[in-house]
């Protein structure tokens, strides 16, 4: 650890952690965001392995996914031509035990 410590602090002049610097960089950035909204308001039925290519990202398709889920976007899609359904009881009358009713 000392050994590293005094590295840090020839290349950059101090001995701070750096925590906010470790790790995994994100793949997916906020210009890439600002694009996958773009090509959505364009084309809202993309797929995601058409969404990866129109954006020349070479990330898997859940990492797409998961962005699209924390930037709000769900994959359902609205109804436009047929009206909404009406939720209606089918049946007053409850039915019975499933060998009571049968004839023997």
């Amino acid at each position: 650890m000392v050994k590293k410590l005094l590295q840090q602090r020839r290349t950059t002049g101090c001995i701070k952690p750096r925590h906010h610097l470790a790790g995994r960089k994100k793949l997916i950035v906020a210009e890439h965001r600002i694009a996958i909204r773009q090509h959505l308001k364009r084309k809202p039925d993309l797929t995601l392995a058409e969404l990866r290519e129109h954006l020349g990202l070479n990330c898997t398709l859940p990492a797409i996914h998961y962005v699209l889920v924390d930037m709000g976007l769900t994959y359902k899609k609205k109804r436009r031509s047929a009206q909404p359904n009406r939720s209606a009881k089918t049946s007053v009358v409850r039915g019975g035990a499933g060998s009571a009713g049968k004839a023997v």
